[in-house]
Parts: C-alpha cells; sequence; structure tokens
C-alpha cells in the first residue's frame, strides 16, 4: 500500500487526497489506498494504524469494476420476475 507520507494540513485532522487513505487515528499522515479490482473491494484493518487491502465480494454481492464497492445482487423474485442468471462476484444477477 505504499508509505506513509505526512499530512500537509497543519490540524491533526488530516485531509487526505483522492487515493489516499488516512493511516491512524487521529489521522496524521495518509497511505496510498490500492487499486481493486471488479470483484473486490477497498477494506480497512486496524484500530490504530490503519493498513488498507483488497478484500473478495461476499457472496450475493459484486462489484462490476475496478474500485467501487460490493453492491447486492438484484433480488428478482422480490420484483416479480424470474432469475435467468445468478450474479456473482462481478456481475449483477439477470432478471
Amino acid at each position: 500500500a505504499g508509505n506513509p507520507a505526512p499530512c500537509e494540513a497543519s490540524d491533526l485532522d488530516c485531509k487526505c487526497p483522492p487515493g489516499h487513505g488516512c493511516s491512524g487515528n487521529p489521522c496524521q499522515f495518509c497511505r496510498k489506498l490500492p487499486q481493486c479490482p471488479a470483484g473486490q473491494e477497498l477494506s480497512r484493518t486496524g484500530t490504530l494504524n490503519f493498513r488498507f487491502e483488497c478484500k473478495p465480494c461476499e457472496n450475493g454481492t459484486y462489484s462490476s469494476s475496478r474500485d467501487s464497492w460490493c453492491h447486492n445482487w438484484t433480488d428478482c423474485e422480490s420484483r416479480g420476475s424470474v432469475t435467468l442468471r445468478e450474479g456473482n462476484s462481478t456481475h449483477d444477477s439477470v432478471c
């Protein structure tokens, strides 16, 4: 995820630039975020010193593009439709 860079803000409430996230609490450093492929989403680990990593979408969810969050598959039956193709980690269900 890269080495942390000192926060440029004068206070301890670090405002990280796009593509970066706070690496601690309080936020004194910004760390470059990994680019997650389709089928995965960004996850923060740690309580005081944070790390960022990509994690696979959970069953029943998908992300169809890079650097996007996992979303629930469409529930075709609740819409009165039939599921033609069940979703997977990179595609939504097709009704």
